[in-house]
Formats: structure tokens, C-alpha cells, sequence
């Protein structure tokens, strides 16, 4: 970036140092070339006289032309006004010695709009087109040939200037006669530098425009480029009535003067604005604003609609002060974009480079101001021209830098491609050992996480009376957020929990294990049957809110409690659920399924381990015969999705013990495992899957046994 600053700098250095040699040339006193060639002032002897009429003046006319006039800006203007008039100018001299003899002519800096001269008339010159087809030389200089029997050697010689004043009239700058070879060379150096030179700006322009245009075509993406193009292509239109009338094709095509200015200056200058807002917004990459879109576009259409409603020259005259209100709109928007820039920081950058490239052109407008509005020298070249060249050529220069940046790039990934890729491939490998080394420590420590786990909830070795028990415990991966247990004295069942811990993986494994021993202390603590079963879920929320913090797992769960068999084999069941799937109960001697709701009858809300959550919980019981069913599972089962995007659902566990209610208990767990897993197919599982069934058995056939390892 340093470098780039610096190499900005000293090519504003460069242009500033060519523009003011420009100026200062173009402005330099002729007396340094007296000793060459005699010039003979007429600036301060020009008297004028209104003759509106384009017939040559009768002698009563001519001696009306005797009032002073002063070299100046705008000065025939002030005098008569801006509409079309004509106007007689006449100086008089007597030919010095230095001069006698020779071939005469005279030179004018700037006259302003169309004239035509007269040595005692004779005919010298014109410059320009009278009314009807009006049309003027802009800032051409004038030099006139007189022929030598046209000059008075010794006596008095009157020169008659007719000029059709309309709009800024003017006549400025130097006005002297001189040898002929002498006003050839001075007409020659001052067009130059009001005229000629701009040409070689047009062309750079003209390059310019081709070379983003055609880099726009290669790089869509990148839309300032196709914005810069239109910009230097407006702009030679826009500039050109300072270099149009060396054109062939100028006097040739009889252009009227009103069409060619409305168009190449009023129109494009507009137009050049407009352009000037696009650039800005997409070189420092803003994003579009529909609203600002619509009253630019509508400012736009309105100016273009004003200027093409004029009829001649008098009416775009009158419509240039609204027009430049308008386009004051574009200025504020092209203003508006910078600042926009600066304050967000990824288009600092750009919005200080935009800043720094219109800085030259502000200036020179500025000096212009000044030096042409407020001191009245309109005999030089604008600043601004320079300063808009300054401008372009400071694009062209960051757009350059910026394009060659990345085909530099581009170059050096070209080159180094090979050699970035072997080293990437190197270090991905590197990385890919690494990870895998990772993966493989980590699915060993799942492992035994795993085999801690399926030891610490696993189906209880032992047989208990009256009750055939069954469990399928399938993790989703290799740790489960599930689990349960069963609670007995001896070979009496006492009670069973199943719980499911919210997310999946290790924290909800390593949950469960937490939570383990805390519902297994709350059970025993509140065994005996007259303290509500709910009791034990209240304390296992409060105390696993406590010993978990700020961990955010909760849980579902239900809690049972078997009382002692009646003398007609009966259990009758405590339970309280938190949350958790209904269990299902089916019925042999009614051969149908139920479920057992602990939410219906009374107040029931809340999980468990939820902070500053209010739970409360209901107590239900319910009674198992000889042959009755009971089901407990986690949510898992029911809402297992087939492809079909399909639940599993509970009538699917209802049907299945239906049909297979005379079957064990493992055999029962082994349908429903095997269902489940039909069912869900190809499919990707979501969820952990446990299944508890307790089939009762007649507690009075009952054989005291251990199960085998």
C-alpha cells in the first residue's frame, strides 16, 4: 500500500508540473519575440456601436460606432445582452515604420460568437456562421491577411469587426497587428494550447475507453471497468468544443451551433454526472439502494426531458440553472457514496482512493472559479480540463495497479501451482493422520464409555416373582442418553425408572450416569408406600439440578413402584411420569391395549433438571393380572421416520403385543426391536431406542434362580 501511495504521488507531481507548464506557456507575453516581429497594439483603441443588421454599415452608421470598449470577459455580453445581435467594432492606426511595406495581418485571442472583418473595406476574414445556421470557432484564435493594396502605407487605416453576439459575447485576450508570418505563428501556438492539445487527451481517452471496455467483456464481474469506459467515452463528446472546430468535418457538415452545443456539452455533461455517481458507488462496491435508484433515474429523465424541450439557443441559455440544480443532486450522491465508504471498513480503502483521485479535478474547478469567474482571464486553458485529465488518467493508473495485481497473481499461482499443491497435499496429510490418530483414540475411549455404560443399565441378573423382564438398550451411537433400572429386595421387585436425557452422544451419556445414582438415592429414600411416588421425582429434579449446574440437559422419565401380590395374584403399580411416552398396558383377560395416563385428572407439567422451571408431578396407579403386559420405551421407538417420512407410532406396539401376548417377555422385545428396525429400513435413525417389558407371571409357580453371565 506504501508503494502505491508513493507511486500515486509521483504521478500527481508529474501531471502537476506538466499542467502548470501548459498554462504558463500558453500564457506567455509575446515581448520575449519583439526582436523578431513588431506588434502593433489595438486592444485599448476598439470603440463599438450597435447596428443590429448583417448589411455593411452606410458612412452616418459607421460614425455612430465611437464608444469605448474595454477588453474583457464577457464584455460585448454585459453590454448588449445575452440574445443575438450584431454588433460593430472599428479601430483605427497608422502603420509604423517597422512595419511599413510588408504583408500585414491581425490577430485577435477570443472573440466570441461569429465575426466577419474589414480593412478600409476591404474584405479580410471571417470566423464563424451568421444567422440562420449560426455557429462560432469556439476557442479558436483569429488571424486576418490583409493584402497590401488594402493597407494605407501613410495615412489612416480603419479596421471594421461585425460580430453576431449571442450569448457570452466577448472579444479578449490580445488584439495586435503584426507581419503576417508573425500572426500566423501566434494564431499556430495559441490554438494549440486552446485547442489542439486537447486532442491528444481525446486519444488517451479514447484508449482508455477501449481498454476497460474490452477488460469489462473479460471481467463481468467486475462492473466499474464497463462504468470507466462510458465515463471516457461521455467525456470526449463532453469536451468536445474545445477541439471540434479543427475538426474537417466542422464547418463541412453546416452543423447549427444550438444542436451541437445542446448535445456534445448540455447532454453528455449530464449524462458524464450520472456515469460519475455509478462509477463511484461500484468502484468502492456499495450495494444498490432501490429508492436512490428510482429518483436518479427520475432526476435523469427530467433533465434530458427539460433539455429537449429547448428550441434554440436562447431557450438552453435559460434552462442552465436549473439544470445545474439538478445535477447538483449527482454531486451530493457521488459525495454521499464516499463518505458512505469511509464509514464502513472494508471500503475504507477504496472510498480514500476515490477521494484522493477527485482531489486534482475539485482543485482545478476551484482555480477556475477564481481565476476566470473572479479575475476575469479567460484567455488560458481551464484548470479544470487538466484537472479532469489528471483525474482520468489517476483511474486508469489505480485500475492498472489493481488489474496488474492480479495477473500478477495470477502468475505467481500459475508458476507455484504444482508446488502449492504438493505442499498442501503434504500438509493435509499430515493433518489426516493426525485427525484419524483422533478419531481412532476417541471411538476407543466411546468404547469404554460404551461398556461402562451398558454395565451400569443392563437387564438384572436375577429372577424376580411373579414378573418375566425383558430390555432392549440400542444407543443411536456408542453411548445412549437413556437408561433404567429396576430396584428390588431379595426376589421381590420393588420398582423400575426409565429415563431419556435430552441431545445425544457423550454429554447426555455422561448425564445419565450422573443422574443414575440420584434417581436410584431418591427411590430408596421413599420406598415405603406411604410417600407419594411423585415425592421421589421432586427430589430427583432438585437434586440433579444441583449436582449438574449450569449443563443445559433435562430429562423425560417415569418412575413405578410394585406393591405386594393380593390373594387373587394382583399388583398393583405406583407411578408418577415427568414428561416422558404414555407406557402401554395390555390386558389378557380383555385382550386389549391401554395407556396409562399420569397426565389426565389432575396438574402435571415439566421435565426434569429444568432451572427455575416450576414441575409438578401427578401420582396414578393402575393394577397387573396373571398374563398382563407392561410397556416402557423412550421416544425413539414411536418416532422412528421410515424414507416415507412416516412415525412408528403406538398403535404399531399395541398390534405386536396382540399378537404376540402369549410369548415371553424376551420374545416379545425381540419383535418389537425387530419391527422397529423393518420399519425404519434405509432411513437414518434420530434417536436412542430402549424397550422395557414386564409380563406377569404367576408369583405362586415361582423358582428362586440366578441368570447365568
Amino acid at each position: 500500500m506504501k508503494k502505491f501511495r508513493f507511486s500515486i504521488g509521483i504521478l500527481y507531481i508529474i501531471l502537476s508540473i506538466i499542467t502548470a507548464s501548459f498554462i504558463v506557456m500558453s500564457s506567455v507575453n509575446n515581448e520575449k519575440f519583439t526582436q523578431s516581429s513588431h506588434e502593433l497594439n489595438l486592444a485599448d483603441r476598439f470603440t463599438w456601436g450597435l447596428i443590429d443588421y448583417p448589411n455593411y454599415p452606410s458612412e452616418e452608421e459607421m460614425a455612430t460606432i465611437r464608444r469605448p470598449l474595454k477588453f474583457g470577459k464577457q464584455n460585448i455580453c454585459k453590454l448588449i445582452g445575452l440574445k443575438g445581435h450584431y454588433v460593430w467594432l472599428k479601430a483605427e492606426f497608422t502603420i509604423p515604420e517597422e512595419l511599413k511595406d510588408t504583408d500585414l495581418g491581425l490577430f485577435i485571442t477570443y472573440l466570441h460568437f461569429a465575426d466577419k472583418v474589414w480593412i478600409n473595406g476591404h474584405f479580410a476574414g471571417s470566423y464563424g456562421r451568421f444567422p440562420p445556421r449560426e455557429s462560432t470557432p469556439l476557442y479558436l484564435s483569429h488571424a486576418y491577411y490583409f493584402p497590401k493594396e488594402a493597407v494605407n502605407q501613410e495615412g489612416k487605416n480603419t479596421i471594421l469587426i461585425q460580430v453576431y453576439s449571442h450569448g457570452k459575447g466577448e472579444i479578449s485576450g490580445k488584439a495586435f497587428i503584426a507581419e503576417q508570418s508573425w500572426v500566423k505563428h501566434t494564431e499556430k501556438r495559441k490554438s494549440y494550447w486552446n485547442t489542439f492539445i486537447y486532442t491528444f487527451f481525446m486519444g488517451g481517452m479514447f484508449a482508455a475507453m477501449l481498454l476497460y471496455f474490452f477488460l469489462f467483456i473479460l471481467h463481468k464481474h467486475k462492473p466499474e471497468y464497463l462504468w470507466f469506459s462510458l465515463l471516457n467515452l461521455c467525456t470526449i463528446f463532453f469536451c468536445a468544443t474545445l477541439y471540434v472546430p479543427i475538426m474537417p468535418f466542422y464547418e463541412s457538415w453546416n452543423i447549427p451551433f444550438y444542436k451541437f452545443y445542446r448535445t456534445n456539452l448540455c447532454f453528455t455533461g449530464i449524462v458524464n454526472f450520472v456515469l460519475w455517481v455509478a462509477f463511484a458507488r461500484n468502484y468502492i462496491a456499495l450495494p444498490k439502494k432501490p429508492l436512490i435508484e428510482v429518483i436518479r433515474a427520475v432526476i435523469l429523465c427530467f433533465q434530458i426531458a427539460i433539455l429537449m424541450s429547448t428550441r434554440n439557443y436562447d431557450d438552453l441559455m435559460s434552462i442552465c440553472k436549473l439544470e445545474l440544480c439538478l445535477t447538483s443532486f449527482h454531486i451530493a450522491l457521488v459525495i454521499y457514496y464516499v463518505v458512505r465508504g469511509f464509514m464502513i471498513p472494508k471500503f475504507k480503502k477504496r472510498a480514500l482512493t476515490i477521494t484522493i483521485c477527485l482531489t486534482p479535478f475539485a482543485l482545478s474547478i476551484l482555480a477556475d472559479i477564481i481565476v476566470r469567474g473572479i479575475i476575469g482571464i479567460t484567455t488560458i486553458p481551464f484548470f479544470s480540463f487538466f484537472g479532469w485529465q489528471i483525474n482520468i488518467i489517476s483511474y486508469i493508473f489505480i485500475l492498472s495497479h489493481n488489474h496488474a495485481k492480479a495477473l500478477i497473481s495470477n502468475e505467481y499461482l500459475n508458476k507455484n501451482l504444482q508446488e502449492e499443491v504438493r505442499k498442501q497435499t503434504e500438509n493435509l496429510h499430515v493433518a489426516n493422520e493426525r485427525l484419524m490418530d483422533r478419531i481412532h483414540r476417541s471411538n476407543i475411549d466411546l468404547q469404554m464409555a460404551s461398556v461402562v455404560q451398558q454395565r451400569l443399565f443392563q437387564t438384572p441378573r436375577k429372577s424376580y416373582k411373579g414378573w418375566d423382564i425383558a430390555v432392549s438398550y440400542d444407543p443411536l451411537s456408542e453411548v445412549s442418553g437413556d437408561f433404567f433400572d429396576f430396584y428390588g429386595l431379595g426376589t421381590t421387585l420393588d420398582g423400575i425408572s426409565l429415563f431419556d436425557v435430552s441431545g445425544h452422544g457423550v454429554a447426555a451419556s455422561l448425564v445419565t450416569m450422573l443422574s443414575k445414582s440420584i434417581v436410584y438415592n431418591a427411590f430408596q429414600k421413599n420406598r415405603f408406600y406411604d410417600v407419594p411416588i411423585s415425592k421421589c421425582l421432586l427430589d430427583v429434579n432438585h437434586d440433579l439440578i444441583v449436582a449438574k449446574g449450569a449443563i443445559d440437559n433435562y430429562m423425560t422419565g417415569i418412575m413405578m413402584r410394585f406393591r405386594e401380590f393380593n390373594e387373587d395374584d394382583a399388583c398393583t403399580i405406583d407411578f408418577a411420569n415427568a414428561g416422558h411416552p404414555r407406557p402401554i398396558l395390555y390386558r389378557a383377560k380383555d385382550d386389549i391395549c391401554i395407556e396409562l395416563a399420569g397426565d389426565e385428572g389432575g396438574e402435571q407439567k415439566g421435565a426434569i433438571g429444568m432451572f427455575n422451571v416450576e414441575v409438578k408431578f401427578r401420582d396414578v396407579s393402575c393394577q397387573m393380572d396373571k398374563d398382563d403386559i407392561l410397556v416402557c420405551y423412550t421416544d425413539g421407538l414411536t418416532e422412528a421416520e421410515n424414507l416415507q417420512h412416516e412415525l412408528f407410532g403406538r398403535e404399531r406396539i399395541m398390534q405386536i403385543l396382540r399378537d404376540n401376548h402369549t410369548k415371553s417377555a424376551h420374545r416379545i422385545v425381540d419383535e418389537l426391536a425387530y419391527a422397529v428396525k423393518f420399519f425404519v429400513a434405509e432411513a437414518d435413525r434420530k434417536d436412542d431406542i430402549t424397550i422395557m417389558v414386564l409380563k406377569r407371571e404367576d408369583s405362586k409357580d415361582f423358582l428362586e434362580a440366578l441368570d447365568s453371565d
